[in-house]
């Protein structure tokens, strides 16, 4: 599922993309009663179609373009969404930047696995083209006259990329929370953007068992959490969502899989329980 970084990432991108430039085309499924929430494929082309790309934002897992007129284009990935980038250069297609996807076939030559994922296209003045593609159909896309201060987004909690708290209030805030750890990691309306991964690294990196009340977390303890999610969540996006580049020391590189015999790079066993009704992964001689 993309996560944070994955989506910052892509956020970049679209905006490296399109910003200044003016959208010509949208292609939609008119007859898509899923991935159109809020407003209908209909509404959401004739919003978008002719408007010309200002800027772009995000908070969470969700990002939206900033147009010259409102409301604004909002995007969910779900689980398996993906941003996918052609970008016209010398008569030809550039490769595609930030980690995503390149869709580089002419149009009439696009195949069916794209045609059969493909949820929504924009083609700007300039020939590129942005994609949004999701095989299993869980991802959203939206219009808001302000993102920020509308539902869903404006019921997010802290995205540690913006305005992260500091450790004496994400203590006092954690004390107020009797669910595992893991649990309140995985909150929206807590931690905008976490995902299973990364609270795993975090609490790996930590050294907190993912089964401790977060109420029951000491000061040195909240501060050594906060500090690696910000470390990891960083590095992530710096290294622009791309896991080969994650340090191998990570428990990212392990995880996977529920395997009975999986351990870290320092030879220590993974364990993998339910936390929160998520497959949670850790490692119990290091994780207190």
């Amino acid at each position: 599922m993309p996560e944070l970084p994955e989506v910052e990432t892509s956020r970049r991108s679209v905006d490296l993309a399109l910003k200044g430039k003016k959208i010509v085309q949208v292609i939609v499924d008119t007859e898509d009663k899923i991935g159109f929430d809020g407003a209908s494929p209909a509404q959401f082309k004739q919003a978008v179609e002719g408007a010309r790309v200002v800027g772009s934002g995000r908070k969470g897992k969700y990002f939206w373009l900033e147009l010259d007129r409102r409301p604004w284009p909002v995007f969910h990935l779900g689980m398996t969404g993906n941003v996918e980038i052609r970008r016209k250069a010398k008569g030809n297609f550039a490769k595609a930047w930030g980690g995503l996807k390149l869709w580089s076939e002419p149009k009439k030559d696009l195949g069916a696995h794209f045609l059969s994922y493909c949820r929504l296209r924009m083609v700007a003045d300039d020939g590129t083209e942005m994609a949004i593609t999701d095989p299993r159909r869980f991802g959203r896309i939206r219009l808001a006259r302000d993102p920020l201060r509308e539902a869903p987004i404006s019921k997010l909690g802290y995205d540690p990329l913006q305005d992260f708290p500091n450790a004496a209030s994400l203590a006092a805030l954690l004390k107020k929370r009797k669910a595992p750890i893991k649990a309140v990691l995985l909150d929206q309306k807590v931690f905008a953007g976490v995902g299973n991964w990364i609270a795993d690294e975090v609490l790996f990196q930590a050294r907190i068992s993912p089964h401790r009340q977060a109420s029951s977390l000491t000061g040195s303890e909240v501060t050594r959490l906060r500090r690696k999610l910000l470390a990891i969540v960083g590095r992530a996006v710096s290294d622009r969502a791309d896991y080969e580049r994650y340090p191998r020391s990570w428990l990212f590189h392990y995880r996977w899989g529920k395997d009975k015999n999986a351990k870290t790079s320092n030879n220590h066993p993974i364990q993998h329980d339910t936390v929160g009704g998520r497959t949670t992964a850790w490692v119990p001689t290091l994780q207190k």
